[in-house]
């Protein structure tokens, strides 16, 4: 068999409560550019808030992707 949808193939969807959602959010541009040279903003502010932030991020949340 070559090629075509198969069952059981592709990335597994994550749960609901672990999907990324688009905010918008204004910060001065000082901080953009530093946030830009230290890699991507929206990966960054998420690890500083789960990590170092007060949340409590659900067992299941993986820091590493």
């Amino acid at each position: 068999m070559r090629g075509g949808k198969r069952a059981g193939s592709g990335r597994k969807k994550k749960p609901d409560h672990l999907r990324r959602e688009l905010v918008t959010l204004r910060l001065p541009q000082w901080m953009i550019s530093q946030l830009r040279s230290n890699g991507e903003i929206g990966y960054l502010i998420e690890e500083l808030l789960a990590k170092k932030g007060s949340l409590n991020p659900p067992d299941d949340y993986d820091f590493n992707t």
